[in-house]
């Protein structure tokens, strides 16, 4: 990476890199994703992504610690992923910048095969290394595998859920709670994302988007589900939110069968019970 006023990465993983090469419990550094690629050119907004492989005793001292990323600056907000192997930080900056560190414990190296196919195939690009299995694994490469689309059944538990919250949602309207009947039609709102998200990266073949450009025409669908938030407006969000569920679902499976008549019928009977709209 070639250091510039606009972009800062180069200048993170050569802090990163000083502060962790003399640390005798950090076998390996190494930098991947769009700033160890030659196809892509960083920008601002791109983050840092950094595999640091470390001996399994020093996990603790790396993951869930963040004191290690202080040479970098102070950080504002984090997410932790503790799924290992791998264990991922995902840190913002109070500047914004943002780094994505996979901690490795060494002694997983030696399964790489069965879980970390994807870790490497965007690109990688060594600091330091002193362990030869990660070594060995740079050399031979990996491919990027095929995004797999989720279960049957895990789509299923997203639907049933859609439709019991909705029924939910209006149910609270009806009651006049419309505190939880908003949280509820956001969350409406949260579940088409989900679907658009999948079938954007069915389509893509992908769930790796650098540029997000492929999912607009989801955005575009879902602006029919915004609405005011009194009562009237709620269920309006609700109603616009099951028909878009179902276009979606539809075209998730062809063989899904349309199942928002009953919800539609629940709305349009609280509907008449409420003061007429102003």
């Amino acid at each position: 990476m070639t250091a510039t006023p606009d972009l800062w990465q180069s200048d993170a993983v050569h802090a990163l890199r000083a502060a962790l090469k003399d640390d005798d419990a950090v076998k390996a550094l190494v930098l991947i994703g769009s700033c160890a690629s030659r196809d892509v050119e960083p920008d601002p907004w791109s983050d840092v992504d950094v595999v640091v492989v470390v001996e399994d005793a020093a996990v603790p001292r790396f993951f869930p610690t963040l004191d290690w990323l202080d040479a970098l600056g102070e950080v504002y907000a984090s997410s932790l992923e503790d799924n290992g192997p791998p264990n991922v930080i995902r840190a913002y900056f109070t500047d914004g910048r943002r780094l994505d560190a996979i901690v490795l414990r060494e002694s997983t190296l030696a399964t790489i095969d069965d879980w970390g196919l994807n870790l490497f195939c965007y690109g990688a690009r060594p600091l330091f290394s002193r362990c030869p299995a990660l070594d060995r694994a740079l050399e031979r490469g990996f491919a990027p595998s095929a995004s797999k689309p989720p279960p049957a059944e895990h789509l299923a538990r997203i639907s049933d859920d859609f439709w019991f919250k909705a029924m939910l949602a209006v149910h609270k309207v009806a009651r006049n709670d419309l505190l939880v009947a908003l949280h509820l039609s956001l969350d409406l709102i949260r579940d088409c994302c989900v679907l658009g998200m999948l079938l954007r990266d069915r389509q893509t073949g992908t769930n790796h988007h650098r540029d997000g450009s492929a999912g607009e025409p989801f955005v575009d669908e879902l602006t029919a589900a915004h609405h005011a938030y009194t009562a009237h407006g709620i269920l309006r969000s609700i109603e616009q939110s099951s028909i878009i569920f179902d276009g979606l679902s539809s075209r998730w499976c062809e063989s899904h069968r349309s199942r928002r008549q009953p919800l539609l019928r629940w709305i349009e009977r609280v509907r008449r019970s409420l003061p007429q709209e102003v």
